[in-house]
């Protein structure tokens, strides 16, 4: 007998399985039951860092593979159903504190924001009309419009910010992660005055992306580590965040999360996809 889908277990995918699926590398047929062992098994979510990752591939090729780009995005949004989930610091902050009203600046909700972006990319044919502005969904003689290219950019700062305190963590300038003080800063860039308790709670709750960061952070002192490839680092972190719902599960086909979240207790829930594809 099925699960009522708000009690079922939730599963949110890595970018890899998007890209493997859309440039046939996983072959549709093992995907399409890959994804039926999941509607039957789980509340299906999209992360957004999965998201931007897929939009910031579309907005970096170029026109002529405008369409072909978007079967990443295809792969991750047709669902029978889905739900989007908030920016990672803003679902940890919902999540563990109870603190519902964080949001990132927008006009509209964020999931509703995403959900809008992905109707208005699948009808258009370019960037240029994506960002001249598209038929805004079940909002008839109104336009929505999107840059995506000012999105890959902003998005991207992170990732750059992320490649320079491993640089300094490496020379010694920035000491290593501490998942007090990366709660305190994860509830400060939201908004929120940090307290010890709260930190406190936030910091077991991020438990497995704390022990990536840590075990990332060892990694950079490494003569032999080439900190210019660790920049995808960065969304592997966030995408752990969403752990801190315990009914929530990350499939992959990238072994170092696994691998990096060794003795986190939240490790059991990031899936290989090789293993649901047997």
């Amino acid at each position: 007998m099925e699960t009522p889908m708000d009690l079922r277990p939730k599963l949110f995918i890595d970018t890899n399985i998007c890209i493997n699926v859309a440039n046939g590398t996983i072959p549709q047929a093992e995907w399409q039951r890959v994804r039926q062992h999941i509607e039957a098994h789980y509340s299906y979510q999209i992360s957004a860092i999965t998201l931007k990752e897929v939009l910031a591939k579309i907005s970096r090729g170029k026109d002529d593979y405008f369409e072909e780009n978007k079967k990443s995005l295809r792969v991750l949004y047709d669902a029978p159903q889905r739900a989007f989930l908030p920016y990672p610091a803003v679902f940890a902050l919902r999540t563990v504190l109870g603190l519902k009203s964080v949001a990132r600046r927008s006009s509209i909700p964020e999931e509703e924001l995403y959900e809008t972006v992905c109707k208005a990319l699948f009808q258009a044919s370019s960037k240029t009309q994506l960002k001249d502005g598209v038929q805004y969904p079940n909002r008839p003689g109104k336009l929505f419009s999107f840059d995506i290219d000012h999105f890959d950019r902003h998005e991207n700062k992170p990732q750059i910010e992320h490649l320079d305190l491993l640089e300094g963590m490496r020379d010694g300038r920035v000491r290593m992660p501490d998942p007090m003080k990366l709660a305190a800063y994860t509830m400060e860039a939201c908004g929120q005055a940090s307290d010890a308790e709260c930190c406190r709670k936030l910091a077991n709750a991020l438990d497995a992306a704390n022990v990536f960061s840590r075990n990332l952070g060892k990694l950079s002192k490494s003569n032999h580590a080439h900190l210019g490839k660790r920049e995808s680092d960065w969304g592997d972190i966030m995408q752990l965040y969403y752990l801190c719902d315990e009914s929530m599960h990350f499939l992959t086909c990238d072994e170092k999360c696994r691998n990096q979240t060794q003795g986190s207790p939240q490790q059991r829930r990031i899936l290989l996809y090789r293993d649901l594809a047997l």
